[in-house]
Formats: C-alpha cells, sequence, structure tokens
C-alpha cells in the first residue's frame, strides 16, 4: 500500500513538474505566430504582440502579454482599434474542479480603444473573417447540457490603469473621449456586494464614479438587485439608490438626486451644444425615479430650474431629435425674461412718464432657446413674468414643440383682476413671433399700463378683451407690427395730471405742450371706455366716451405706437347733469373741442374754436340750466373756486347771512358765467 502511495505521489510531482516547466520549454514565439494566425482568421484584423509573453499555470493559471495592438479597418480614423501597454491575468486552478472561477487579478495597463462609425452606419467592431465575409455570430448558448456550470464567480484584484476610449459617429458627429481611466472592481462571489471604484477623465473633466450592486447573480439571471450609483463631475453630481436589471434592456427604480450648476454648459460638454442664448442655468432634481432605455419617470418630484421651483410628476424622453418633457407640476413662479436674449428688459421710455420718450429697445429678441426641448406640461403658477408683465396665481396648459410654445390660461390674475387667455411665443424661425388672446376684468389700470406700455396717466379699474398677433427680431419691430383689435372700459378712475374743466380754460387763450399744462390736478370719471383696432402699431378708436358728473368727453384719433405719438381729438362737454357712470353722453352742454398731438410725454393741446363757436345755442341752453343755485354752485367748483355749501358763510339756498344780516346773491347772467368760465 505504502508502495502505491509512493507511485502515486511520484506521478503527481511528474504532473506538477511538465505544468510548471513545458511552458518554459516552448518557444514564446509560436504563441505569438499562433495567437496571431487565429485572430486573423476569425477576425480579418491583424494582432501584434510586440512585447514579451509570460504562461504558468501551477499554482494559477497566469498570463502576462506586453505591448499589443488590434489593428482598426482601413476606413477608420486611428491605425489600431484597441492597444495597451500590458496585460496580466490570474486564474485559481484547483476552484475550477469544483465549478468555481476565481479571478485572481486582471489588470490593464494603459490600455486604448477606439470605437468608430463611418457614414454608412458600419462600426469598426464589425469584423471579417480572412476570406472578405463577416464573421459569423457566435451560436446561442444551449439551455441545457454543454458541460458544467459556473456555480460561484469570484474577482481578486481587477483594475484598469490610465486606460482610454475615444467614440466617433460620422453620421450623427458626436464624438466623445474618455481619458485618464482607472477604475478597481472587486467581487467576493456571485451572491455578495460587487465594488466599482475610480475615475475617468471626460471632454477635460474629472468624474468620479462609486458603485455597488447588492447581489451580481441577478444580473446573470434577469433578475434585479439593489444597487446605489454615486457620480461626481464639475458639470453634474447625481446619486441614486434603488433597483437594477440589465438583461433585455436596462430597467431600473429608486429614489434619486441630482445637481447641474447649469444645464446649458452640460450639455456643450456632452457634444450637444444648445443655441446661444439666456436661462438654462441650475438644475435641481430629486425624487422617485425609474426608467427604462430613452423614457425617464420621475414621481413625487423637486424641482429647482432657473430660479423657478416646482413639484409633481414628470417624465423625459432622450430618443428623438430633442429631449421630450411631459409632466403636472405646481410651480412658484415661471420667468419667461429668463430665456430672452436682454432678460426681458423693455427699453421703451417714460411714455408719459416724466422723462422723454427714447423709443423701443432695438436689442435682439432670441427665442432659440425654445429649441432646445418639446414639453407638454399642465402648470399651476404662483406668478408668471413676461417683460415687464406681471401675472399672478394662474393655470395653464403648456405646449412646447420645435421652438414653438402655446400657453392656454385657463386661470389668470393680473393685477388685482381675472381672466383667461391663451398665447402663443414662436420662436421656430429666424424672427419670433406673438400670438395674445385675452378677456380680463377688474384689471387695475396704472400698474398694468405702466408695466405693459410705460404709461402712467390712467388709473381705474378695467375690463378689457384684446386680441393680437406681431413679429419681429427686437421690441421696437414688434410693436412696429403689432396687429389686432380689443375693447376696453376702465370705472371709477381718473386721467392724472389732467384737469379737463381747467384744461378748457386755458386752450381758449394759447396752445400748451406738456401734461402739467392741463392741470396739476386729476380728472375724475365713473366710466371710460371705447373700442380699438390696432394696424402695423397704430391704434384707433373712434368711439371713447367719458362719463362724470356735469363732464361729459368723446374722442377719436390714433396713437402711433412705435413713434409713441398722439392724433387724437377730445370734446369735453360741461354738461348741466349730475349723472355719472350709465348716464347718458349726448347730454346737452358747453363743448370745447380740444386736439391733443405730439409725443406722448410731452403733447400739446390746442383748442378748435370754430366747432365751439358753431355750438352757441347749446352753450346758451346749458348756462340757462345752471342758473340755479345748485348748479351755480357746482359750475364753480369747475371753475376751480370754492362751492358755497352753507357751512362757512351760513348760506342756505339763494340767501345767506353774514355777520347776522341776509344778503341776496346776485344773480349772473350766461353770458358773464361762460366770460368766468374760459378765464375772461
Amino acid at each position: 500500500m505504502s508502495r502505491l502511495i509512493a507511485i502515486l505521489a511520484g506521478l503527481l510531482l511528474i504532473v506538477v513538474a511538465a505544468i510548471v516547466v513545458v511552458p518554459m520549454l516552448i518557444p514564446m514565439e509560436t504563441y505569438k505566430a499562433k495567437v496571431a494566425e487565429l485572430v486573423k482568421a476569425q477576425t480579418g484584423r491583424d494582432l501584434r504582440i510586440d512585447g514579451d509573453i509570460g504562461l504558468s499555470l501551477f499554482p494559477n493559471i497566469a498570463i502576462s502579454i506586453g505591448d499589443v495592438g488590434f489593428s482598426n479597418p482601413k476606413w477608420a480614423r486611428d491605425a489600431e482599434m484597441a492597444s495597451m501597454k500590458e496585460m496580466r491575468a490570474a486564474l485559481k486552478l484547483v476552484p475550477l474542479f469544483s465549478g468555481n472561477v476565481e479571478i485572481d487579478s486582471f489588470v490593464l495597463v494603459d490600455p486604448i480603444i477606439h470605437l468608430e462609425i463611418r457614414k454608412d452606419g458600419t462600426p469598426n467592431w464589425q469584423f471579417e473573417s480572412a476570406q472578405g465575409q463577416a464573421a459569423p455570430a457566435a451560436p446561442d448558448a444551449p439551455s441545457q447540457g454543454g458541460g458544467p456550470a459556473v456555480s460561484e464567480f469570484r474577482l481578486g484584484e481587477v483594475s484598469i490603469q490610465n486606460g482610454s476610449a475615444t467614440y466617433r459617429n460620422a453620421q450623427s458627429g458626436a464624438s466623445y473621449a474618455m481619458e485618464s481611466v482607472n477604475i478597481d472592481l472587486a467581487m467576493p462571489g456571485l451572491d455578495e456586494p460587487f465594488v466599482a471604484d475610480g475615475s475617468l477623465v471626460w471632454n477635460g473633466d474629472e468624474i468620479d464614479i462609486d458603485l455597488k450592486a447588492a447581489r451580481p447573480r441577478a444580473f446573470t439571471e434577469g433578475g434585479e438587485t439593489p444597487v446605489t450609483l454615486a457620480v461626481s463631475a464639475p458639470k453634474l453630481t447625481t446619486s441614486y439608490e434603488g433597483t437594477l436589471k440589465v438583461i433585455d434592456g436596462i430597467a431600473f427604480s429608486g429614489a434619486v438626486d441630482l445637481d447641474v450648476p447649469s444645464v446649458r454648459e452640460l450639455a456643450a460638454w456632452t457634444g450637444s451644444p444648445m443655441p446661444a442664448g439666456e436661462g438654462f442655468g441650475r438644475l435641481t432634481i430629486s425624487g422617485k425615479a425609474s426608467g427604462t432605455d430613452n423614457l425617464y419617470r420621475f414621481s413625487g418630484a423637486k424641482i429647482a430650474f432657473d430660479g423657478m421651483n416646482a413639484t409633481g410628476d414628470l417624465s423625459v424622453g432622450t430618443g428623438g431629435a430633442r429631449p421630450n418633457i411631459k409632466g403636472k407640476l405646481a410651480v412658484d413662479r415661471i420667468d419667461v425674461n429668463t430665456y430672452l436674449a436682454n432678460g426681458g428688459e423693455s427699453g421703451g421710455g417714460s411714455g408719459g412718464g416724466s422723462g422723454g420718450d427714447e423709443g423701443w429697445s432695438t436689442e435682439p429678441i432670441d427665442l432659440s432657446g425654445l429649441k432646445a426641448a418639446d414639453a407638454d406640461f399642465t402648470f399651476s403658477a404662483g406668478e408668471i413674468l413676461f417683460q415687464k408683465l406681471k401675472v399672478g396665481e394662474s393655470a395653464l396648459a403648456l405646449k412646447l414643440s420645435n421652438g414653438v410654445l402655446d400657453a392656454n390660461l385657463s386661470k389668470l390674475a393680473l393685477y388685482e383682476g381675472q381672466g383667461s387667455g391663451k398665447l402663443t411665443v414662436n420662436g421656430a424661425g429666424a424672427t419670433p413671433k406673438v400670438n395674445a388672446n385675452f378677456a380680463l376684468a377688474g384689471l387695475s389700470a396704472a400698474p398694468f399700463l405702466t408695466d405693459a406700455a410705460d404709461f402712467k396717466r390712467l388709473e381705474g379699474k378695467t375690463a378689457l378683451d384684446i386680441a393680437v398677433t406681431t413679429a419681429g427680431r427686437s421690441q421696437r419691430d414688434m410693436v412696429s407690427a403689432l396687429n389686432g383689435n380689443g375693447s376696453v372700459k376702465f370705472t371709477n378712475g381718473k386721467i392724472k395730471g389732467i384737469n379737463l374743466a381747467q384744461l378748457t380754460r386755458t386752450v381758449l387763450s394759447a396752445a400748451t405742450t406738456g401734461w402739467q399744462s392741463g392741470g396739476t390736478q386729476d380728472t375724475d370719471f365713473s366710466e371710460l371706455g371705447g373700442t380699438f383696432t390696432i394696424t402695423n402699431g397704430i391704434l384707433k378708436n373712434d368711439d371713447l366716451k367719458l362719463l362724470s358728473p356735469l363732464i361729459r368727453v368723446t374722442g377719436a384719433g390714433t396713437a402711433d405706437m412705435p413713434k409713441k405719438t398722439l392724433d387724437y381729438r377730445v370734446e369735453p362737454k360741461l354738461a348741466a347733469t349730475l349723472e355719472g357712470q350709465g348716464g347718458s353722453s349726448e347730454a346737452k352742454g358747453i363743448e370745447v373741442p380740444v386736439l391733443i398731438t405730439g409725443s406722448w410725454s410731452n403733447p400739446r393741446f390746442a383748442p378748435d374754436l370754430k366747432s365751439m363757436i358753431q355750438n352757441r345755442e347749446n352753450i346758451k341752453q346749458t348756462i340757462d340750466s345752471i342758473k340755479e343755485d345748485k348748479g351755480k354752485s357746482l359750475l364753480k367748483g369747475l371753475m376751480g373756486e370754492p362751492a358755497n355749501d352753507g357751512s362757512a358763510s351760513g348760506e342756505t339756498g339763494e340767501t345767506g347771512t353774514t355777520g347776522g344780516e341776509t344778503a341776496e346773491e346776485p344773480k349772473q347772467s350766461p353770458e358773464d358765467a361762460l366770460k368766468k368760465l374760459f378765464g375772461q
């Protein structure tokens, strides 16, 4: 028995010696030639091995190869598809007898890989046999049989040291490059965590990657496994904690946090630069994410983008020419000015303020940023900003397709009023276009007109219907191309800086200029309104009507918005009636037509004396109707004199008491009242 054991031990030693010694006796050049010949036959490419080959079979199956290169097809830009300075691999021998694969080490030193697709769609990783035919695909592995299955797989030292890779696509123009790839992998077993930790340089920026998969066996069986991933780079920081499935397409579901300092810089960094423009700055997203292939979803998302904050659900599709974003969001504010080239600054002058009319801005309006993505959103917004206009709490459906933004505002809070409207902003072509249709009620006129047209001379509650279209490459162009129509009605307001009664007296002496020529006081009214049309920036109105106690005003004329000038005829009428809102504009009275011309900020007021003289009979009837005390007091008030209400002097009716005596008010002829009214 001992002799048999000795014989077996001797045979074992001989086998071990053969395993160790025989590879050393075979010339390595023989291996090089045979391997290169086999690669040529299978791929039609040349394999270059310029360094040494090392081979051992005990205690591990180990091989090392130095200075290796694998050729590219002739049409490719680089001579070699892949090369490396050194490859070292070691596979434990003993575990193989039990069906386990344990890679003791696998190290690639200075590997370089070039992937390329030419214009006809042929990739450089499509190989041909030595006879010029495409190499057949490897047959599918049989579902049963074919040798013992691998029951365990372990990774020891596995690393890529100072690697690099490039990708070029002549069809799409895409080009990517990775440098300084340094990655360490570890996997004690298929049911133990797989860990990848490393970094690489992409387009000049270093990216740190930390990946952990709890159960790698799931990747080979079509199941899913818990995964954590953290990616950190100057242009992007993200983390993911959830599940991952890789067979039959990638699928994932879990919590994600994303922080992009600049979407515009990120797009350029990834090889898809956005058109020049403003906006698309910082983006942060957190919530539950899920996705398959080119479709990614966020639920319960919290989003901050360009200073705007939103919560809700959204999805992003990346399979088309542009990202396609859909969702339902509640947003604190939407600032359209962020995406305008000049930030939404008006550039217009004071338009009726204290300064001059500077003219509309000629700075280019660039809406090309609207082409960066397609979108279909339902929004509720606390605030919407467009140039100087401020829209309050609103609900809108927004669609963005190929640079055309359609907003349907079903709820619109605007300057203390309410309404609805539709807005289309078209940035698809070289010339931006805008189409707006709004119906509003209860609007506060002063802040609205100040922000919309820089006009500061009107106050009151406003009802407005307007439908306009325009196109232009600057604000001036858009104002000049404005067309549309509408109606407006102001109630319980005032015209600031104009006292119509005082203006009427003043212009009889000489034509005057400037808003203050109408008096330092205001003209209160109970109702003011009319309809209008706009043609190439020229607003025309033929039915202006103002109603106020003792004053009626009608008017007609034009406002040249591009030039900010007026050409208007106003017919103030001092009427013998106390009716205001709802009263008739046809009441008999003293008419003193006034022509208003010139710039918005410094208009010229001149009387139409000819028309007034032709109306002498109406003047006489009006003065006859106000000869009673009450009418007389109101007339004095219009002339800027204190009205006698009896409180100061004790007057009552036609008589009063002064110092205990009764004095009768002297009668005044119509001619004298008219002269006094007009300062004569």
